[in-house]
């Protein structure tokens, strides 16, 4: 997984990238290639901003989020991040239907 970041109007923090890099290693588990996330860290006023941006396999997932704190952002944006990851890989195992496990015989 490759991630790159972007901080707007603030300073980057090691802190910030490892506990991003924590929250989003989970989203392994959902595909078999590369992911490419980009993370944009920004401050609006007093609202601290997370948006992430994920490419994998043809599909773009885009999830923004905005709370108090950076790392309360950072939380609830990946959290939507692997919800949209599961509900796209749902559909990919599911997209012919149950087809059953014993072909029926004709006669």
């Amino acid at each position: 997984m490759k991630v790159n970041f972007t901080f707007r109007h603030m300073d980057s923090s090691q802190q910030l990238k490892d506990h991003t890099e924590a929250k989003l290693e989970r989203l392994q588990r959902y595909e078999d290639q590369e992911l490419t996330i980009h993370a944009i860290f920004s401050i609006e006023k007093f609202h601290k901003k997370v948006e992430f941006t994920a490419h994998s396999n043809g599909h773009s997932f885009v999830s923004h989020d905005m709370a108090d704190d950076m790392f309360e952002a950072i939380d609830l944006a990946a959290d939507k991040l692997d919800r949209q990851f599961n509900r796209e890989k749902t559909k990919r195992k599911h997209h012919k239907g149950h087809q059953g496990s014993t072909p029926h015989t004709i006669g």
